[in-house]
């Protein structure tokens, strides 16, 4: 089947190539999905009379890290994938086949996926699931909100307690903080409060934004965005930027937070002129007004765990008041005299790597373990042996067969349980590539046994309730609040 829509595909011209590789494009997921599925359910096998429901590396842990790795994807990004592909597989079979001959989007069956997710009984999932399958490619192209419509109608005709509503918003409240995409040292925020804690908020903003001087050269929208950050340092004001010293708003507040910025020293004094305040040009006649900028003269620095900071704005908005830690390479140092890296190499490694080095993990480097490569006291506390892993890798390298090979560059070789390889890099190769010059090599105490439970650092915590527990408990909430719903539609029409 795959190969006969890759043949029409390829013969195809115009507008119909594009509907013919997108049919293609669509077996191809489904295909990836289940080959997902399988990794997951041939961990399951393996695993016969090993329960790791309750460990917090669990079965779904494990699977969702293979998965991860193969495609160089976060992991919650790998676990949302999962979760559908495990759908398809145990509870949407009709609509897998349909989805494996091209003829719907992976849009359309993430979102089957998750509006299904409330039907428990197997004989109505068992219709739903059929009736989607027929009905899913006569619907042709539907908005987001009509396919979620369409698809309750269906479950609501055999199973009214599943249907999702909308009322449950304020359950999935939340605010996100967006990385920055382009090298600007800005972010994007996107949040969803409670309607009276957003006018709240956007009142403060306001009141802050006022309290500055005339002489400010932001603008009202600049120093409501430079409010919110305020608030995020733990003021309780805006500093005035007119810089003027008799001005009572001009003294900065101390923050309250640390944030963790890597820069070369002469990043940290970089003149490059910087228009940050003001209105910003509309026309290319005025973008030619006054000096022109050009490119900063030196290199931009790195806010760990988020991106890059124009050498420009680090210079402007952080040098004067940061607290300053030189990163030192170790060269030719040989290994510490104990398990624990001093502050020196410990900072020097979170510099050197940034984030955690399993493939596809960006949780930044100071939220991260230091792991001995090789298990410490046979490998050393070294900078050739020592990397970052957040708590999540760290178990799942442990405790799941997972091997690491650590070269002296810092580069780290990862063989999964089956024999995949991947390689990682420091973070910092590109930006600080001094940072990656190569160690001394990591002396190995071979007359230890890196296997036996004393050698290893890590315990594997254990879940209260199992990830199953948890998702049956959530089921069961939600449809206790559809109650209500399901009462008013079964009243009798009235005489």
């Amino acid at each position: 089947m795959f190969d006969e829509l890759v043949g029409v595909a390829g013969r195809s011209r115009g507008a119909g190539a594009i509907g013919a590789w997108a049919r293609v494009e669509n077996a191809a997921c489904a295909r990836r999905l289940a080959a997902s599925a399988d990794v997951l359910e041939r961990l399951i096998r393996e695993a016969g009379a090993v329960d790791r429901e309750q460990w917090c590396i669990d079965n779904w842990a494990i699977a969702a890290a293979e998965v991860a790795a193969a495609q160089g994807v976060s992991l919650g990004v790998a676990s949302h994938q999962l979760s559908i592909a495990d759908d398809l597989r145990q509870r949407l079979p009709a609509v897998a086949a349909v989805f494996a001959t091209g003829a719907l989007s992976s849009r359309m069956v993430a979102t089957v996926t998750h509006r299904t997710r409330l039907v428990r009984d197997a004989a109505a999932l068992t219709k739903i699931d059929a009736e989607l399958a027929t009905e899913l490619p006569r619907w042709g192209i539907l908005s987001a909100t009509k396919l979620d419509t369409a698809i309750d109608t269906c479950v609501d005709r055999y199973d009214a307690g599943a249907v999702r509503r909308t009322e449950n918003a304020a359950l999935g409240r939340d605010v996100v903080i967006h990385d920055p995409p382009d090298g600007s040292g800005t972010a994007a925020i996107e949040g969803w409060l409670f309607a009276a804690d957003t006018a709240a908020l956007d009142a403060r903003l306001d009141a802050m934004a006022a309290a500055v001087c005339d002489h400010d050269p932001r603008t009202t929208e600049q120093r409501r965005a430079d409010a919110l950050g305020a608030l995020g340092h733990g003021a309780d004001r805006l500093t005035c930027a007119c810089g003027r010293p008799e001005c009572e708003a001009a003294t900065a507040t101390p923050s309250a937070v640390v944030i963790h910025v890597i820069a070369r020293h002469e990043s940290l004094s970089d003149d490059t002129p910087a228009a940050l305040h003001g209105a910003a040009p509309h026309t290319p006649h005025e973008e030619n007004q006054g000096e022109s900028a050009g490119p900063a003269g030196t290199d931009p620095g790195y806010l760990m765990g988020k991106g890059l900071l124009p050498a420009p704005l680090l210079a402007s908005t952080l040098a004067a008041t940061a607290k300053r830690q030189p990163v030192i390479h170790p060269g030719d140092a040989g290994p510490e005299p104990r398990y624990s890296a001093s502050t020196s190499l410990a900072w020097f490694v979170r510099c050197r790597d940034l984030t955690c080095r399993f493939p596809g993990c960006d949780v930044p480097a100071t939220a991260c373990d230091l792991d001995h490569t090789i298990a410490y006291p046979a490998g050393p506390t070294q900078a050739s042996n020592l990397k970052c892993l957040c708590r999540h890798h760290h178990l799942l390298k442990t405790f799941a067969s997972w091997r690491d090979r650590q070269y002296r560059d810092g580069r780290i070789e990862w063989t999964s349980r089956h024999g995949q390889t991947y390689t990682t890099h420091p973070g910092s190769r590109l930006l600080f590539p001094d940072l990656c010059q190569p160690t001394a090599p990591a002396a190995i105490n071979t007359t230890i046994d890196t296997n036996t439970d004393e050698a290893r650092t890590l315990k594997m915590p254990r879940r209260t309730r199992t990830r199953e527990q948890n998702r049956i408990a959530a089921i069961e909430a939600e449809r206790r609040r559809n109650q209500p719903y399901v009462a008013e539609r079964n009243k009798p029409p009235p005489f």
